[in-house]
């Protein structure tokens, strides 16, 4: 005689693939999320990651951009994640600041653009730049950054494990009970 809390062999089946799959998706994410450990050290005199301005564009309707860049001069690639340490203000630009960055100098990482009103400062480590109309034009010919600030693959992570979390409470909702 079966025990009544026993499930059948297709209900142990299902759980095993949606456990698996949601581990799968965990996993997922927590390899493509920068980690803690390359997070930022505390930063002394010279700062090892300084922001740059490389330029400033105007427009013909008033707004501006502003195309920053970032000199590491660790000779590692460092990580320092959106927070105190990595931020854009006023908030309204949102954060289309990189989250590594690579040895050296490195020109034309992100771009802000600015409507009206004051101009972005980034905040990095220990420095602090603000972006102003008067910093050098941009030439011409000048290709705006358009990648992002790289943490793509990892929203994407985040999303399809939040759906596949739903899928998975759904289906539990859905199996009936062995009875």
């Amino acid at each position: 005689m079966t025990s009544p809390t026993r499930s059948t062999p297709l209900r142990r089946g299902r759980s095993r693939a949606l456990r698996i799959a949601a581990t799968a998706a965990v996993g997922a994410v927590v390899a493509l999320t920068p980690g803690t450990a390359g997070a930022a050290p505390n930063r002394s005199a010279p700062p090892d990651v300084v922001p740059v301005v490389d330029c400033v564009a105007r427009h013909g309707d008033g707004s501006w951009t502003a195309v920053f860049g970032y000199d590491n001069r660790t000779g590692a690639t460092v990580d320092i994640p959106v927070g105190p340490a990595n931020k854009v203000t006023p908030t309204g630009y949102g954060a289309p600041q990189p989250t590594r960055f690579a040895p050296g100098l490195r020109r034309g990482v992100f771009s802000v653009t600015v409507t009206g009103g004051g101009g972005p400062m980034w905040h990095l480590g220990s420095t602090n730049l603000s972006a102003r109309t008067t910093d050098t034009a941009c030439p011409p010919s000048t290709q705006m950054p358009a990648d992002g600030n790289g943490t793509g693959a990892a929203i994407g992570v985040a999303v399809a494990a939040g759906v596949g979390a739903v899928l998975l409470r759904r289906s539990r909702r859905t199996v009936p009970a062995a009875g």
